[in-house]
């Protein structure tokens, strides 16, 4: 069953005509008998019952037209759709889950003045995650570390950070200008899971037998700012400008830096890519 035999059958239902209804199609007659009589074979039933003046529905007919209807009415619903898909350009942006939500806030709040009609999707992951979905074509852009494997995307370098012992006001340490790893040995200890450096800090700390003792783990940069604040322990971090509450401290024999960059696709570039990437190229992000 094709789109235009419900069609045809509709309106001549409608019209309760043959010729009347091939008027309305733009259609010759026998094109529409045609029709008609391959969607009546397919179904098995006869719709209308020929002779006379007017065309009337056969009892199948009449239970047809309900489902007929439906079928037209999603099929104008799907149009609908696709044409506000196309009106409404969204851009898909993936971010790193230790990158700071009102970051990427303000970033997304000064394309979208440009751009006030671009809807932003975003995804966050780890950077193996945003590599895989950027190559797969799952999303547009990735505010990722930039690394050796940068092809085939491109890429823009935005800013670099130290990752810094991070500290509550309460907490002794915020009287010191620096610490020393083994000094972390038995301290309460804020996890952040997703961290790039993990692995190696890990490494680190066993290799010298020092043990921080885990008191939270958590896998986004906000609920681990809200814990220092609150005095649940201390954590190696990124340095953002401006946070309160918290002090950073170099750990004078650990030295941890990430460089954060944008990536696309080339093949896949576009105007609003372009201009995002524009924007995040000029963001004053707050980081020293």
């Amino acid at each position: 069953m094709d789109l235009y035999q419900v069609r045809y059958f509709l309106t001549i239902a409608e019209t309760g005509n043959f010729s009347r209804a091939a008027e309305r199609l733009y259609l010759s007659q026998p094109s529409l008998s045609t029709g008609i009589k391959k969607l009546e074979q397919e179904l098995g039933v006869a719709l209308f019952e020929r002779g006379g003046r007017r065309t009337v529905l056969t009892q199948a007919g009449r239970a047809f037209s309900k489902n007929a209807t439906i079928i037209m009415a999603q099929y104008q619903s799907a149009l609908h759709e696709l044409k506000g898909f196309h009106a409404q350009p969204v851009l898909r942006l993936g971010t790193l889950t230790t990158m700071r939500i009102g970051e990427l806030a303000d970033l997304v709040s000064r394309f979208q003045q440009d751009r006030p009609g671009v809807t932003i999707e975003l995804r966050d992951g780890k950077q193996e995650q945003l590599r895989e979905w950027l190559e797969e074509g799952e999303i547009d852009v990735a505010l990722t570390i930039l690394g050796d494997r940068e092809e085939p995307q491109a890429s823009i370098s935005l800013f670099s950070q130290p990752l810094l012992l991070a500290v509550p006001l309460s907490h002794p340490f915020a009287q010191r200008t620096s610490v020393r790893l083994a000094e972390l040995d038995g301290q309460p200890f804020i996890d952040r899971t997703n961290c790039e450096f993990a692995e190696r800090e890990c490494e680190i700390l066993e290799a010298k037998n020092i043990c921080p003792k885990v008191v939270a783990r958590a896998s986004h940069e906000e609920w681990v700012i809200s814990w220092l604040r609150a005095g649940l322990g201390i954590s190696v971090m990124p340095k953002w400008r401006g946070l309160t509450g918290i002090v950073y401290l170099p750990i004078v024999d650990l030295n941890f830096q990430r460089t954060i960059g944008i990536k696309w696709r080339h093949q896949q570039s576009s105007e609003i890519v372009e201009r995002f990437c524009h924007y995040a190229a000029s963001h004053n992000w707050a980081v020293d």
